[in-house]
């Protein structure tokens, strides 16, 4: 790569200080990730591009080789790149980096940086980030796909004797891969890591599945209208304030979820039965908006008092091909790849 930008398989301090006090988020829902600096250290088959200058990094893009498939895990950069010299310098500058980023896309597509030509890198953008999604297009990006972020919350989540925790990835593998092996971006590099629950039929047999992924952020400011002022009172609204820590909020997110006939009321049992295990109130459940699941269960579940606040939020799944795609499955989301 040419200076100032530097391509390493390892992140250096300096890139870790840039994503640890990275904020998320524009005009909606605002936060940090406060694991980030254990989290990173799990990313699969990792390249750091990064802007350097004076031994400072001022913007960092992180890729998770998945094959012929990258996934685009952190986009990250400091204003001070955007802010230096007069506007006319700027705007060089800027139309450099963006020359040179797109060189890079077009070099991984040729096979530069593995043996393996890549066909494809995609990412997950909030529709409401305007400077995300013109960044997208800028680099060629177009979406593809949309998510919802779903919550499932209780205040009193509530148990379950069919409810078991299985730490063995072999217990729940050929299920899983049966169900979503042919997902759009379907990757198992953080699927067998437990804990996995099932729900068990009186015969023993799993009737329903889900992977789970704790998650500490700091909320900056909730999503909605009302958002900025709910963040403040939250903690001294009884009822929120043990589903919401400003702080410290932590939760739960699933993947790899799938229930027996799509029945909304498993989903329920196996959603509450594992808040009540985990000792949790909240879960987020990033999945494509047309997974026959949610499809199935989306207007037939009680999601909780968050969902009533804050409704559904929509993710967009934006993708850079070589070769445009006429995949008609679902998108497969790993709970990783979103905290």
């Amino acid at each position: 790569m040419k200076p100032p930008f530097q391509l390493r398989e390892a992140p250096t301090p300096q890139i870790l200080e840039l994503l640890a006090e990275t904020t998320l988020g524009t005009s909606g829902a605002r936060y940090q990730h406060l694991d980030i600096l254990e989290r990173i250290h799990s990313a699969d088959q990792p390249l750091y591009l990064s802007v350097e200058r004076t031994q400072k990094v001022l913007g960092n893009i992180t890729f998770c080789r998945r094959g012929n498939k990258w996934y685009i895990r952190y986009f990250a950069f400091r204003s001070a790149l955007q802010s230096s010299g007069n506007s006319a310098k700027r705007k060089k500058n800027n139309g450099l980096a963006r020359s040179w980023i797109t060189q890079f896309f077009e070099d991984t597509f040729n096979g530069k940086f593995q043996d393996e030509k890549v066909d494809l890198f995609y990412a997950y953008i909030d529709p409401k980030n305007e400077r995300s999604k013109q960044m997208s297009a800028n680099f060629g990006f177009h979406v593809a796909g949309n998510l919802v972020t779903q919550s499932f919350s209780r205040v009193h989540p509530k148990a379950s004797t069919r409810i078991q925790k299985i730490d063995r990835w072999e217990e729940v593998s050929d299920e899983i891969q049966q169900r979503f092996s042919k997902y759009q971006h379907y990757d198992e590099a953080h699927l067998k890591t437990p804990p996995f629950y099932v729900l068990l039929n009186t015969n023993g047999e799993q009737i329903a599945c889900a992977h789970i992924t704790k998650v500490r952020w700091k909320i900056e400011r909730l999503p909605g209208k009302f958002g900025g002022i709910l963040t403040k009172v939250v903690p001294y609204i009884p009822l929120l304030r043990s589903l919401i820590k400003p702080s410290d909020h932590q939760f739960l997110v699933p993947d790899c979820v799938w229930v027996e006939d799509n029945n909304p009321n498993v989903l329920n049992e196996l959603f509450s039965a594992i808040l009540f295990e985990e000792k949790f109130n909240l879960m987020l459940w990033w999945t494509d908006k047309n997974e026959p699941l949610y499809l199935g269960v989306k207007n037939k579940i009680n999601w909780g008092l968050l969902h009533k606040i804050i409704g559904v939020s929509p993710v967009d799944i934006v993708v850079r091909e070589k070769n445009p795609s006429k995949a008609k499955q679902p998108f497969f989301v790993c709970a990783w790849d979103m905290v």
